[in-house]
């Protein structure tokens, strides 16, 4: 008795007692499970020392409440705000494998993983570890089906799959509210959305990428579906004049931690865009900074659905209601209590429409 109450309270220590650290269900190991990409992969034993090369599934693995396993992560995290917000412990102390261009295969094998997770464009170094006897996942989340797919997937490889199903069901619970509060909009009042991508505003979301479903899951239409693709496609000045759309968004940075390199203000001035109807009209928004991107394929991603309808429909929900709900959404799954500050409205130095907020300068940092 006296070993396994020893045996416990280590087990206890290792995992934590917090909101964000899961307690693994042990009894499901060894394991095989199928990939993202259709590999079979076996897991002897629950893993404890996690890799994950893709900002992607790192962020699950917060949600997933799998911090304290992580021993490396992709480059950059002290960047990015929600390790600063949600793990701040694993800035500075975690191994760094490079990007998912750029993958560090020797750090990666001096963490000493008995998991690794990595993008579908890491499949090669996938092979590699899987000969050195490493347990690898190749993921790939490009639409919200995917998403939900990768987060089951990391769910049952790490012993967390009821964290992984409560984690799902809000993302179900938050997709069936949007869909709720945008079922019964005209399609003729769905407004034309011209997202721009964080490289430039000339560039923007094809009808295949998953920003683009987002626009249409909020009660928009997107204005880059007249493009075929998957990835940001570069436009000319002349075919956003054709797209004429109702409204512009220009997403964060990569990081989440800023805006891109322009601002709304800077568009709104470009000469070449004085006739577009959004710009006219002052319609022009910046996606709230200092949390995640949630125009990609994060858990938080079901926010950027949410964010959306509060800028388009504000009569439908308001942008108070959405502050309520982020903030609850990073409290159930990150631990972390949500700055509702930087939500507030925002005076700008240019007459130009923010965060669901017709008329008045709001800017979220």
């Amino acid at each position: 008795m006296k070993r396994i109450a020893v045996q416990l309270l280590a087990t206890l220590a290792f995992f934590g007692a917090s909101a964000a650290v899961a307690q693994p269900n042990v009894s499901e190991f060894p394991l095989t499970v199928t990939d993202q990409i259709g590999r079979t992969v076996t897991l002897k034993a629950l893993p404890k020392r996690i890799v994950s090369g893709y900002y992607i599934s790192s962020s699950a693995c917060l949600a997933l409440g799998l911090k304290l396993r992580l021993a490396a992560l992709e480059e950059k995290i002290e960047v990015r705000p929600i390790y600063k917000l949600a793990a701040p412990e694993l800035i500075g102390t975690v191994g760094n494998v490079g990007s998912a261009k750029n993958f560090d295969l020797e750090a990666c094998i001096a963490a000493k993983p008995d998991l690794v997770i990595l993008p579908k464009r890491g499949k090669d170094y996938a092979a590699t570890l899987a000969e050195m006897d490493v347990p690898v996942l190749v993921v790939n989340p490009e639409n919200h089906r995917r998403l939900v797919e990768m987060i089951t997937l990391i769910g049952r490889a790490t012993g967390t799959a009821d964290a992984a199903k409560k984690l799902i069901a809000r993302y179900d619970e938050i997709s069936a509210k949007v869909k709720k509060l945008t079922a019964a909009i005209p399609d003729g009042q769905k407004p034309s959305v011209y997202l721009c991508s964080p490289a430039s505003y000339l560039s923007t979301a094809p009808r295949d990428m998953y920003q683009a479903s987002l626009i249409a899951s909020a009660g928009g239409k997107n204005a880059g579906s007249v493009l075929d693709g998957d990835s940001w496609t570069k436009v000319s000045y002349e075919q956003i004049l054709a797209m004429n759309p109702d409204v512009i968004i220009i997403p964060t940075n990569n990081m989440a931690s800023g805006q891109p390199g322009f601002t709304a203000a800077e568009i709104s001035a470009d000469e070449h865009l004085a006739e577009v109807k959004a710009v006219k009209n002052g319609m022009v928004y910046n996606m709230p900074t200092g949390f995640e991107a949630w125009d990609s394929p994060v858990p938080s991603g079901v926010l950027g659905m949410l964010w959306m309808v509060s800028a388009l429909h504000p009569k439908l929900y308001s942008a108070a209601e959405f502050a309520a709900d982020a903030a609850n959404f990073y409290k159930t799954f990150y631990g972390f209590d949500m700055d509702a500050s930087n939500l507030a409205p925002r005076k700008q130095d240019a007459p130009v429409a923010f965060l669901g907020m017709r008329g008045a300068g709001r800017n979220v940092a």
